[in-house]
Formats: C-alpha cells, sequence, structure tokens
C-alpha cells in the first residue's frame, strides 16, 4: 500500500473515531440533558438502543464524509478559495447525510407499517422524524463538525503534511538540535524558460512538477519543508532517509515519474523538465518562527553546505550529488554506483568536502 493512502486510510480512521465520538456526546444529551430524564424515570426510555442508534448515525456519518472528502470528492471546489471550498464540500456532504438519513427512515416505516413508500402511514412517520429535534439537533451538530474537519484537512495540506500536529502540539515551540537528511533541487535554465514560454505558463509547468515530485517525497517518507521559486527542500530522519537511502530513491522516482510524463509536459509547455539536486546529512536548530506569518524552520551550516553542494552540480556534469556525510551514512545501497568526483572546498566554505556522482547500476 502506498504511503499516501496509507495516510488518507489513518486520517479516515481519525475522522471516524471523532464523528462517533461527537455521536455519543449528543447521545448522552438526549438522554441526561434534555427529554429522556422524565422517561428514563419511568422506564419508558430505550437506552441501549438509543445509544446503537446514535453510534451507527456516528459512523454513518464518518465513514460517508471519508469516502467524499478523502476520495470522492477531493477535487470538489478545489479551484475556488478555502471558505467556499470548506462551505461547498460540508454542503453536499450533508445534502448526501440528509438524503440516506430519509432514505433509512422511509425502509424503517415501511417495514414497521408494512405499507408502500407513498402510504400516508409511511409519509407521516417520515415527516415526523425529519422534523424532530433529536433529527435537527444532529444535522446541526454533524454540519458543523463536518465543516471543522473539512477546514483542518486543508489547512493541513496549506502548511504541509505532518507540520500541523508540530504546531497543535507545540512540539517545536522550544528550538532544538536534530539531525536530518536535506535535499536541494531545482529546475534546469528556469530563467531562459519562462522567457521563452511565458511567465503564465512557466508558473503552471512549474506547479505540475512540483506536484509530481511532492508526491514521490510524500511517497518515499520525506516532508517538503518549503519551497522557493521553482526549489524544493525536503527533509527526512536520519534512519529513513539515508539509512534506508529512501532520500536518494525518491530522486531516482521523482526523474523517472517525470519521464513517463514527458509527452504531457512536451505537449502543454515545450519543455521536459530537468533538475539538479543534492543530498546532505547533519544537525539543525528547529522551532517555530514569526508572529504574523509563522513556520517550523530550520537553521544551520548543513542547509548551506547542501545548497552549495547542488550548486555544483552543473560544473561536475551531474543532476545529482551526495555529500560524504550522506554516502558514510548509506546502508541500503544496492543497485546505486557512487563516483567519487574528488573533495573540494564549496563556495563559502573553508573545508573541503568529498562529493559523489550517483547512478543506477546496469542490471
Amino acid at each position: 500500500m502506498s504511503r499516501a493512502l496509507l495516510m488518507k486510510f489513518r486520517q479516515c480512521g481519525l475522522s471516524i473515531a471523532f464523528f462517533i465520538g461527537i455521536s455519543l456526546l449528543l447521545f448522552f444529551n438526549d438522554s441526561y440533558f434534555r427529554t429522556a430524564p422524565d422517561l428514563i424515570q419511568t422506564n419508558e426510555y430505550p437506552a441501549l438502543e438509543n445509544m446503537f442508534t446514535y453510534l451507527m448515525g456516528g459512523l454513518m456519518g464518518g465513514v460517508l464524509f471519508c469516502a467524499f472528502e478523502f476520495f470522492l470528492l477531493e477535487n470538489l471546489f478545489s479551484r475556488f478559495g478555502l471558505l467556499v471550498l470548506t462551505a461547498g464540500r460540508a454542503a453536499v456532504l450533508m445534502a448526501i447525510y440528509f438524503t440516506l438519513s430519509i432514505s433509512l427512515s422511509l425502509y424503517y416505516n415501511m417495514n414497521l407499517s408494512d405499507q408502500g413508500p407513498l402510504s400516508p402511514e409511511v409519509l407521516n412517520g417520515v415527516t415526523g422524524y425529519i422534523s424532530s429535534p433529536i433529527f435537527v439537533i444532529n444535522m446541526v451538530f454533524y454540519s458543523i463538525f463536518a465543516v471543522i474537519l473539512i477546514y483542518f484537512h486543508q489547512i493541513a495540506t496549506i502548511v504541509g503534511r505532518g507540520v500541523l500536529g508540530k504546531f497543535l502540539f507545540a512540539r517545536y515551540k522550544k528550538p532544538r538540535i536534530v539531525k536530518r537528511v536535506f535535499l536541494f533541487m531545482d529546475v534546469n535554465s528556469s530563467t531562459s524558460i519562462a522567457e521563452e514560454i511565458g511567465h503564465e505558463r512557466f508558473f503552471a509547468l512549474i506547479q505540475d512538477f512540483l506536484v509530481e515530485s511532492g508526491k514521490e517525497i510524500l511517497e518515499h517518507g520525506g516532508e517538503i519543508y518549503k519551497y522557493v521559486g521553482d526549489e524544493i527542500i525536503a527533509v527526512w530522519p536520519v534512519r529513513e532517509g539515508g539509512e534506508g537511502a529512501q532520500a536518494m530513491a525518491c530522486l531516482f522516482a521523482i526523474r523517472a515519474r517525470i519521464a513517463s510524463r514527458a509527452d504531457y509536459f512536451r505537449d502543454r509547455y515545450g519543455h521536459v523538465p530537468e533538475f539538479k539536486s543534492a543530498l546532505h546529512v547533519g544537525e539543525a536548530m528547529t522551532g517555530e518562527l514569526g508572529e504574523w506569518k509563522r513556520e517550523i524552520a530550520y537553521m544551520g551550516d548543513v542547509l548551506n553546505t547542501t545548497a552549495r553542494i547542488q550548486g555544483a552540480c552543473k560544473k561536475a556534469g551531474a543532476w545529482l550529488l551526495i555529500s560524504q556525510d550522506y554516502r558514510d551514512l548509506v546502508q541500503n545501497d544496492a543497485g546505486y554506483e557512487f563516483q567519487l568526483i574528488g573533495r573540494g572546498r564549496l563556495r563559502g566554505k573553508d573545508q573541503p568536502i568529498a562529493l559523489y556522482r550517483v547512478e543506477q547500476a546496469a542490471k
């Protein structure tokens, strides 16, 4: 199973648990704070049956939300702003939930009365159900929390996968030193391409390139740190990105993905984007920065060094260069060939550093 799909299923599990939790709160409100206490005293309130009904309602709402928000409606209203997107998707979801509730009520009343769907007894039962305070309250609450979940889902994509949780739980409120694998990559000849095809088409080209690259970064366990124009800066934990060589595998996967879509890029933009990239590993200070615009930032010499390594790609005639530190870290190097291009001083660096060109081994 792909990481992207696994992430969706994890989000689905949390969303379903959230809906079930809300349903239990609605059940306790109905049982102990509204009309039910009077019925409980006379033993006329079927608590277990009603709790089961609420739980099934929450489960149904959660499953519907996940099916449509994460799979079927994930592109609905995507060309609009966050406000319209959130309200529009919530309206569609609640319309589906309302329709399904009516259908279930119709089925229930038909079985109860043994009458057809258009019989007065069945229609009166359905009308009484949808006009009842319980149904109205449930619809209002489910609508509110559908909006909340959709909003947070979209915010997570804006600030970055895995970043929202860091803000919510103040994981990096206090800065600390971490060791990470860093990737710098950007598109070759971007200035000349922009001049040739125009800024609007170039912007669309970069958007497509970033989307395709981001899919592989996610799939290989990385986290996009930031975009700087046509440049991507991504980060991995040391064990996965370095020892497991996932950061390096990611770059070959991006190259293959772009090649597989060469006809699309050529037909639409007249260019198939090529890129240069660098991998390095080291310690960096990380923490929350900013007030009006906050982000989880990395600072340290490791980022400067990675940028310098990427800058050396053109001179070395390589699309990918890795540092000696990253090469020493890699344990899963089967299928790769490393060519030492020498030791030298990078621009702005005093100490020489060994760099390697990497290619896939011939099968």
